[in-house]
């Protein structure tokens, strides 16, 4: 504690957020928790909507029947394996990778809108 103080001054450690109190002993500031740095939320908040049943839709499905638009390449992409693979008669043959970019594609477009859901 005393070598701390004697290579810097105390202006020096209140500057860094150290303190020195009148026992001597040393004694470190906890900087202030900021729970909203680096976070984003949404300007709009969207109100749920209920169905018939009086029970609340999943918005999700919604956006993901728009997504489908936006991620129209992905779709004729893996539309058009299925014909290739249908075609083949050796029985060989997937299409798990166009079906999974086109799950990434409409994962990604979803989230841009998702959390104007969440209060």
């Amino acid at each position: 504690c005393r070598t701390i103080r004697s290579h810097f001054g105390s202006r020096q450690l209140a500057a860094i957020g150290i303190l020195l109190d009148s026992s001597a002993t040393l004694a470190a500031m906890s900087m202030s928790y900021v729970p909203e740095f680096g976070l984003h939320f949404p300007h709009t908040y969207v109100t749920p909507k209920k169905n018939g049943d009086g029970e609340y839709e999943d918005p999700k499905k919604g956006l993901v029947n728009k997504c489908m638009t936006a991620c129209a390449g992905w779709v004729n992409e893996y539309n058009q394996c299925v014909q290739r693979v249908q075609t083949r008669t050796d029985g060989k043959g997937t299409c798990i990778w166009q079906y999974e970019e086109l799950g990434m594609c409409v994962d990604h477009c979803v989230a841009h809108d998702i959390f104007s859901y969440v209060k």
